[in-house]
């Protein structure tokens, strides 16, 4: 009965980390963070740390679907093992597949949002261990990152300010060392208002561009049509994005996509020079672009007004050109309240 269930889940699961990978880019559903709400619309959400040195090579991010939501995609061939409060592995992701110990109350407690209260934390069995995944991508909803017993002192939230209220570690292993995925929970007050990304100029009548916005990480989608290639360039002046007739390649070496890769697609490689790989078939792509986004302090948040004005260079051909941009805060009006 167990394993029958899992496995229904799982299929669930992977479906739903699957679209997300497709998805992530163009709708810009993800972000760092996962979020919860609390008894007003201040929130608190779960923030993901930058990995430490000995995960080099897993991508990692957390995102806020029903709850927070971890993502991992590990390509190489040393396996990453998650590991419970109780140092039982539950998942090891790597080698090109997804294995889980269908034993462990914490696979299946993570499983699925409603999984806890169908799963108790003591109904561990004896390990068996299946494989899920035919590729080493796995999103799970790991209890440790859930917000809602967070507590917020008073004085906290009557500053109306962010502030770090707590901090959250899954303790994994990688190949033989220990380590650990780790974060923070941050106290949001309720919003004032929200970065919008607009794009200013045209490029040339083949090419469409479009600013998407939803989350602080805003990113560009770019449509082509063109017969020369386009390339889109990183912020230091390196080939990132190629567009042309056989699709999207991205520069696996720019260090501007090494922030913006999202789960499922080619990492990032230290080097020099370029190193393409294929992200869409079709010449159309769309990407979380740190240098549009906003996650800083606004001065005067009662007002629209421009925050930051941005260009992106680009090579069309022989051409040089850029998509040129600024960034404006939208006040928001607060949410009327029952009385």
């Amino acid at each position: 009965m167990m394993r029958r269930l899992s496995i229904r889940r799982l299929v669930a699961t992977s479906r739903h980390f699957t679209l997300l990978i497709l998805l992530g880019a163009s709708a810009l559903a993800h972000g760092h963070a996962g979020h919860s709400g609390n008894e007003d619309d201040a929130t608190v959400r779960a923030v993901l740390d930058p990995l430490p040195a000995e995960l080099e090579g897993v991508r990692v991010q957390l995102r806020r679907t029903l709850a927070p939501q971890l993502l991992v995609a590990n390509p190489g061939e040393r396996p990453l093992t998650i590991l419970d409060d109780n140092g039982r592995a539950f998942l090891r992701i790597g080698g090109g597949v997804v294995e889980a110990d269908l034993g462990a109350a914490a696979f299946h407690r993570s499983n699925t949002l409603m999984a806890p209260g169908t799963f108790s934390a003591d109904a561990s069995r004896a390990p068996n261990w299946q494989e899920v995944e035919p590729a080493a991508n796995w999103g799970w909803f790991d209890l440790r990152l859930r917000t809602d017993t967070v507590a917020v002192a008073d004085t906290v939230r009557r500053e109306g300010k962010s502030a770090d209220v707590g901090e959250w570690r899954i303790p994994v292993q990688y190949g033989d060392t220990r380590s650990a995925i780790s974060g923070r929970f941050q106290f949001v007050p309720e919003p004032t208002g929200i970065p919008e990304a607009r794009v200013t100029n045209a490029l040339a009548s083949n090419v469409v561009v479009r600013a998407m916005n939803g989350s602080a990480r805003a990113g560009l989608f770019l449509s082509y049509a063109g017969d020369a290639a386009l390339v889109v360039h990183g912020a230091d002046a390196e080939p990132m994005l190629r567009f042309d007739e056989r699709g999207v390649a991205v520069n696996r070496h720019s260090t501007t996509w090494q922030q913006a890769a999202p789960a499922g697609a080619p990492g990032y490689e230290a080097g020099n020079g370029v190193s393409w790989a294929e992200v869409s078939s079709q010449p159309r792509y769309g990407w979380v672009d740190p240098r549009i986004g906003h996650l800083g302090e606004v001065e005067s948040d009662d007002n629209d007004n421009v925050i930051k004005r941005w260009s992106i260079p680009v090579t069309i051909g022989e051409r040089e050109d850029a998509i040129e941009g600024v960034t404006e805060w939208k006040p928001v009006a607060p949410i009327a309240r029952a009385p």
